[in-house]
């Protein structure tokens, strides 16, 4: 593509090519009359701390008089003046009670008075500070009376005289502005240079803060675990106790409730039907199982065998000329072999049974399910002869006749049980607790790796050797070390929706680990 062509292009892309310098001398004659304006300001300012020192009406120095106030600051009694009358305008504005006759005498000729329109409007619209001084700058520039400097007078050291400066021309004040230009730039090419020799430091310090962060963190996680697993271990055992105890209440229950039908005359012999309840043992389509030949054991799950003369047939001899080692053989415990039983009939019909754990388990179920359906017809049959008699029904017939186990309620110090609302008061507390002790740790953690982060860029730039900073991860601070397994527990409590109490943070003392630290 020739240059006629894109310059073609980019006359289409932009109309008005010029637009870039066209305001050119315009921006350079408000520069200059900035940079004079500033001379001017500086000057005044530094001829009226002078005057109040030496002159404080101004008459010496051709200015008005000034004003030091009780912060310090030297100001000009115009300036008081008109912020008076800003300030009434204000009031004007802001209360209707003040009229503008009773502020006008106080006010000057040239202050703008605000009219009716924008005092009947609750909120103007006003431009902002900023627009403000943009147009302030931009109006017609009056400069003051040329101040002077009686002799005797000197400057402060360290101050550039302002006022030699107050009638210079605008060559002159350009290559100042063009000169102060050059410095900003050089002063800006210069950061830039600080900061891309250090990029490579800071990185490596912020690599290593994180890494601390991290690190810290990781132990975190790891102690959170060991909560966990401990926090699950004891949870199973808890509900393992819940059932036995569900089950002991149940037996006492069933027992209390099959006396009192006894004392009414009502037994299992007695109530028809009962007998002929047969357990049924759930999954072992197919198989036959003979339930008058065993009966429930001494321990929870276990079944024993009614009659002690079985048979083992591993310790016959199949052939004449073999010979009859014998074993010894438990009989209480039936282990994983086969036995066979002789029938009722005689003959040899039998039945193989191998009597596993699960096995054991599940006839153990099927007795206790049909002896509890013997004692629930007993049971209703009681119930029936008392409401035909018009006897109110006592509540030991009433009790389930399966374990309750209600699982989850803690129960208090003097024996109730927690309930719902005392459960959410109580979650709610351990979940502020737990948000607190953790915005410290993090806190805590977050300082430490800013401090290895600052330790780690000290040591590259020069700073700090290098041996005095000990590898990461080998040595974390005492109060991190030792907040982490308090605020992990919490963190498990969380968790688990805040069903156990802090027992990682309460030591026994009453003070909690993290105001132990502190």
């Amino acid at each position: 593509m020739d240059l006629a062509l894109r310059q073609g292009i980019k006359n289409l892309k932009t109309r008005n090519p010029d637009k870039y310098n066209k305001n050119a001398e315009r921006n350079r004659l408000r520069d200059i009359q900035g940079e004079r304006r500033r001379i001017h300001d500086a000057a005044l300012k530094q001829i009226q701390q002078l005057a109040a020192l030496h002159d404080p009406s101004g008459v010496e120095f051709n200015i008005g008089p000034v004003v030091k106030q009780d912060d310090g600051s030297i100001i000009s009694a115009e300036s008081i003046r008109k912020r008076q009358e800003r300030e009434a305008v204000k009031a004007v504005a802001g209360s209707s009670s003040v009229t503008i006759e009773e502020v006008a005498p106080h006010m000057d000729m040239n202050t703008k008075v605000p009219s009716e329109n924008s005092l009947s409007q609750s909120n103007p619209k006003l431009p902002s500070k900023a627009q403000q001084r943009r147009q302030a700058a931009l109006q017609p520039y009056n400069p003051p009376p040329k101040p002077r400097i009686p002799e005797g007078v000197p400057i402060p050291s360290g101050e550039e005289n302002w006022l030699e400066l107050w009638d210079l021309p605008d060559e002159q004040i350009e290559r100042r502005i063009l000169r102060a230009k050059r410095k900003k730039a050089t002063e800006r090419k210069a950061l830039r240079i600080k900061q891309q020799s250090g990029k490579t430091e800071r990185r490596e310090a912020r690599d290593e803060k994180r890494k601390i962060y991290r690190d810290i963190k990781l132990i975190w996680k790891s102690i959170k675990e060991d909560q966990v697993r401990e926090r699950t271990r004891l949870k199973a055992a808890e509900d393992e106790e819940s059932k036995k105890v569900a089950v002991e209440i149940n037996n006492v229950e069933r027992r209390i409730a099959l006396e009192l039908c006894e004392t009414l005359g009502f037994t299992i012999s007695n109530t028809p039907g009962a007998e002929d309840i047969k357990p049924r043992a759930l999954g072992m389509r197919g198989k036959a199982v003979d339930f008058d030949a065993i009966e429930a054991g001494d321990r929870p799950g276990n079944v024993v065998s009614k009659k002690r003369n079985r048979i083992d047939l591993g310790e016959i001899a199949m052939k004449p000329h073999e010979s009859l080692v014998p074993r010894r053989y438990d009989d209480n415990a039936m282990g994983n072999e086969d036995f066979i039983k002789f029938a009722v009939g005689g003959g040899e019909d039998h039945e193989v049974l191998n009597y596993n754990h699960k096995l054991r388990r599940k006839l153990r179920r099927a007795l206790d399910g049909a002896q509890v359906q013997k004692e629930m017809r007993v049971r209703q049959r009681t119930m029936e002869y008392l409401e035909d008699n018009g006897v109110a029904l006592p509540l030991e017939l009433t009790t389930s006749a399966k374990p309750v186990n209600v699982r989850g309620v803690r129960i208090l110090e003097h024996g109730a049980t927690e309930t719902a609302k005392q459960e959410r008061l109580r979650a709610r507390v351990e979940l502020a607790e737990f948000n607190l002790a953790s915005r410290e740790l993090r806190k805590q953690a977050k300082q430490c790796a800013i401090e290895a982060g600052l330790r780690k860029h000290a040591a590259l730039t020069g700073r700090l050797p290098l041996r005095s900073i000990s590898p990461p991860g080998t040595r974390l601070p005492p109060h991190i070390a030792a907040s982490a397994a308090a605020v992990s527990a919490l963190a498990v409590s969380a968790d688990n929706k805040c069903d156990a109490p802090f027992n990682a943070l309460d030591d026994g003392s009453g003070q909690s680990s993290l105001e132990s630290h502190a």
